[in-house]
């Protein structure tokens, strides 16, 4: 039996060693984890941001198609207004207007963009769905719109479609009795030149702040886009109405409803580049509202969701996009988010 003890030793300094070097190796991994999220948050620079930019805008040219559209969805065989005004030349306008020359990014063949766009336009001024989505005509006519205003267009096709828009606004002040097209056709009067004074923006925004639900956020009741959740809706009507300057009660409490629906990773919705890219233009336009310190209280959740996006992006240069097949709309969603968060912060 005595001669059994000096193994028995042997064995248990043994076990107590791994065991000892078990604990270390778990102590520096745990420490390098914690060292590599403290970098990562430091990495929130706009150099960095930049860079996610210039590969997701990369990926945006490329769905360009030959006659100058983009689909809705990249695997649709049919081109679309929407995509093509809004999420094509509205993406390349905001950042040419926002950085001009000092954003070394590529362009999308902007010509034959236009030609797309003004040749599906119809006499009375108004555009239609082109796209297996959806999209009626307020949308499409919005989103088309928004596309010639971001590239400078001046032409007759322009004020047609203005003056449609606005006659197609109802008595009650919203675009189709819904918060969707309403934040949506003010948006665009607003780019247009449109002043917070004017009648037809002031009744749409009285229309959008009697429309805002108990919690804080807006529920499209669109049919094609009823399964969306409030995540999806709520955003546009905030930094739609924040571009007024007023409303401020409106304004907190729907900023208010985003941040408790932030996920703890940063992201919205199931891990959602759109409802994160929307949720962070929300965040990044309360600027106008200096006195209530906005910008500084809900920096947290900007920086919350950037940090999402720094660390998501896939290598191709898109993002996740939760449940749906959206990658042109996540894209571009993203694409604005990051940009506004760059001139704003």
């Amino acid at each position: 039996m005595h001669s059994c003890k000096p193994i028995l030793l042997f064995l248990a300094v043994l076990i107590i060693l791994t065991i000892s070097c078990d604990v270390i190796n778990f102590l520096t991994i745990d420490s390098s984890v914690i060292l590599f999220a403290a970098n990562k948050e430091e990495e929130i620079k706009e150099e960095i941001i930049l860079s996610k930019l210039s590969c997701a805008t990369q990926w945006l040219i490329e769905q360009q198609r030959p006659d100058g559209s983009w689909p809705i969805v990249t695997q649709d065989k049919r081109s679309s207004v929407v995509a093509t005004g809004l999420f094509g030349l509205g993406t390349f306008g905001d950042l040419d207007k926002d950085w001009g020359d000092n954003l070394s990014l590529p362009t999308p063949d902007i010509k034959k963009a236009l030609s797309f766009l003004l040749a599906k336009q119809h006499n009375e001024g108004y555009w239609e769905a082109t796209s297996s989505f959806p999209w009626n005509k307020t949308e499409s006519t919005t989103a088309a719109l928004y596309g010639l205003i971001s590239t400078g267009y001046e032409g007759e096709a322009l004020e047609k479609g203005i003056n449609w828009l606005i006659k197609s606004q109802k008595a009650n002040g919203s675009w189709s009795d819904d918060c969707w097209d309403t934040s949506w056709a003010l948006h665009l009067l607003f780019n247009y030149g449109y002043q917070t004074s004017d009648p037809i923006i002031k009744s749409a925004c009285k229309w959008l702040v009697n429309d805002q639900r108990d919690d804080g956020s807006w529920k499209t009741n669109l049919p094609n886009l009823k399964q969306f959740e409030p995540l999806w809706t709520t955003p546009p009507v905030i930094f739609v109405l924040a571009q007024t300057g007023q409303h401020q009660e409106t304004i907190i409490k729907g900023i208010k409803y985003l941040e408790n629906q932030q996920n703890k990773n940063g992201s919205f919705g199931r891990k959602d580049a759109s409802k994160t890219g929307l949720a962070l233009l929300a965040f990044s336009s309360l600027s106008k509202y200096p006195d209530l310190d906005l910008i500084e209280e809900y920096g947290t959740s900007a920086e919350r969701a950037v940090q999402w996006f720094l660390s998501n992006q896939r290598k191709n240069g898109t993002w996740p996009g939760g449940f749906h097949p959206f990658d042109i709309i996540d894209t571009a969603f993203s694409i604005w988010g990051l940009q506004k968060f760059i001139k704003t912060f």
